[in-house]
């Protein structure tokens, strides 16, 4: 069954150390979450792999979006467009 949730501006002015603990939290809840918010990456050892996107776009270019896949251990960088 999917249960998703949706967290606009996640994790506001909380320390990476809680951050870490309550996406850990939502893992084991097994539960699908999609996260919007500054600097999120996700690559925390509560976490066994996750992809994020980071759209980003400067003053009068197109925006171009960055995949970033967690494997649990490593960042991988898989491609930008834009």
């Amino acid at each position: 069954m999917l249960r998703l949730i949706l967290i606009d501006g996640a994790f506001v002015k909380v320390d990476e150390r809680t951050i870490a603990g309550l996406t850990g939290l939502l893992v084991r809840m097994d539960v699908d979450f999609c996260m919007t918010g500054h600097a999120l990456w996700g690559a925390y050892p509560q976490i066994p792999s996750d992809d994020v996107y980071e759209i980003r776009r400067a003053e009068g270019t197109a925006a171009a979006a960055t995949h970033v896949h967690w494997d649990g251990g490593n960042r991988h960088y898989l491609r930008s467009t834009g």
